[in-house]
């Protein structure tokens, strides 16, 4: 939303454009969300039927948490494989229709400030004028520009005609203009050319602010295209590392926190069939602070691993593991006989926590 906020206030968005900017934005979050619902919502489950009596019953009728976990285990890799498409897929799709919306919602503007008959200079080191635009269709007629783009030499060109065009492929707008000529004045000298077809890169992020749009970013790429990348030899470049370092560690961000729905939710289980007697809302801060735990230990590997302390797969699996195996010693420790007064012990240290 901070980043989005001069898009939203410069472009003159309607409620319609806005909703479709988060439509295509949904996938990027909900690789991050699902985990988590998963992880409330089983906890959650396990509450409700404590409420109700349900998980009483099912004790008083001999069966044993190991009994019921299919049917959550079934849930739990649905969600899964939802989560693994949003990741693989979704993320991708979302973000390349984002920016082309937000490309084209650029470009309008840019055809709105080329207004006939006056200098625009909303783009730095451009001077821009026109005789004629159409707004519809984004040509214009009669232009000229003076580049201040080149230093010490002066740039100008004339064209009879143009046009405002988006590349969706490199994420930007080109001014291009056709059957005109460029006066370059350097050292006393003129120097004239003739061209058929001319284009400029304009500065969108001038309109954009602070939000980025460019395709070559790991985190806005598909699965697919980075296995791909990944395979392809490490140069000695050190910008060429640093950018596989940045794929590496999307790779393995994407496969991550899909199996954090399994794991999560697998913790979830047990801590809900461990507390069921725990009063709903302590309950619902307690697995609230769970996952902050979870987060802040993803969000640090994260970092280490782009620093390059850890490696990316042992920086970003890391939560994975540690939660694991967490839930596999909750699991074993709830499914025991003899459980009593070590559970006992810990429900007496979250009531006294979180009463507090």
């Amino acid at each position: 939303m901070l980043k989005l906020r001069q898009v939203l206030f410069t472009l003159n968005l309607s409620a319609v454009d806005i909703l479709q900017l988060f439509v295509f934005l949904s996938p990027f979050f909900l690789m991050l969300l699902i985990p988590i619902a998963v992880m409330v919502s089983m906890f959650l489950t396990m509450q409700r039927m404590s409420a109700d009596r349900e998980i009483l019953a099912l004790r008083t009728g001999g069966i044993t948490l190991p009994q019921i976990v299919p049917a959550p285990f079934i849930f739990l890799i649905l969600l899964t494989g939802f989560s693994t498409l949003i990741a693989f897929n979704g993320v991708s799709w979302g973000m390349k229709h984002f920016q082309n919306t937000l490309l084209d919602m650029a470009k309008t503007k840019t055809q709105l400030n080329l207004r006939p008959g006056s200098f625009n200079q909303n783009f730095p080191g451009l001077t821009i004028y026109t005789k004629k635009t159409n707004r519809n269709t984004g040509e214009v007629q009669g232009i000229f520009i003076k580049d201040s783009l080149h230093g010490q030499s002066s740039v100008q060109i004339i064209a009879p005609r143009g046009k405002i065009q988006s590349d969706y492929d490199q994420g930007k707008i080109f001014f291009s203009l056709f059957d005109g000529k460029i006066y370059r004045y350097s050292k006393g000298s003129i120097n004239i050319l003739k061209f058929s077809q001319y284009r400029i890169a304009l500065d969108i992020q001038r309109l954009l602010g602070e939000v980025d749009i460019d395709k070559d970013e790991p985190k806005y790429m598909s699965m697919e295209k980075i296995s791909n990348l990944t395979n392809e030899p490490v140069k000695m470049d050190s910008q060429e590392q640093e950018y596989q370092l940045e794929l590496e560690i999307e790779k393995h961000k994407r496969l991550a926190l899909p199996i954090a729905c399994l794991v999560l939710g697998f913790l979830a289980l047990p801590l809900g069939w461990m507390f069921e007697d725990i009063q709903r809302h302590i309950g619902a801060i307690m697995i609230l602070f769970v996952f902050f735990v979870y987060y802040a230990l993803f969000s640090l590997g994260m970092s280490l691993a782009e620093t390059g302390r850890l490696a990316p797969v042992i920086g970003v699996w890391f939560p994975n593991i540690v939660f694991f195996l967490l839930a596999l010693v909750i699991y074993i420790v709830t499914t025991q006989k003899g459980k009593s007064t070590f559970v006992n012990s810990i429900k007496i240290f979250f009531r006294d926590l979180f009463s507090r």
